[in-house]
């Protein structure tokens, strides 16, 4: 499933991606030219908007998000959509940034790009081609990992 989130729901954006979810968001789309994108790059629409998801075009097609609170916003897609809340070294993430497809980089090769500390305690890097940000496992991917949990616990419930 690819995502189109409008421009109230760019915190959730960077959890679709990080999820490995194709997931678009510009901040500043007329609602216009958010709809044409949307049925152009056949998304689903994510919004905030109660009178955008009206829209005869996108009947089908969207998911109008309740909450404020990006934790609740992921519970409500897993619930609503069976979204996967799981995260773990084989997901295959995405540029929490730009959405490009993160890359695998050698740890030989990232040495010379992140502190001395984090060269020396990590060994898995992966790199967005397009931005050039660098990312590796450290205590916010643990963290991530204990929020996805809580919120699956939660579901269930």
């Amino acid at each position: 499933m690819t995502f189109f989130a409008d421009a109230m729901l760019g915190k959730l954006a960077r959890w679709l991606r990080t999820l490995g979810y194709d997931t678009a968001y510009q901040s500043d789309i007329l609602d216009a030219d958010l709809v044409q994108q949307v049925l152009h790059e056949n998304r689903w629409l994510l919004t905030r908007d109660g009178y955008l998801v009206q829209r005869k075009v996108l009947q089908g097609r969207s998911t109008l998000i309740r909450s404020d609170d990006v934790r609740e916003q992921l519970g409500q897609l897993h619930v609503e959509l069976g979204l996967s809340l799981l995260l773990n070294q084989s997901t295959p993430s995405r540029c929490a940034a730009c959405n490009a497809l993160l890359e695998s980089l050698p740890p030989e090769k990232a040495t010379a790009l992140v502190p001395p500390v984090v060269a020396k305690q990590y060994q898995d890097f992966v790199r967005c081609p397009h931005c050039h940000r660098l990312y590796w496992p450290g205590t916010h991917w643990l963290h991530l990992q204990q929020q996805l949990t809580a919120l699956r616990a939660r579901a269930i419930r």
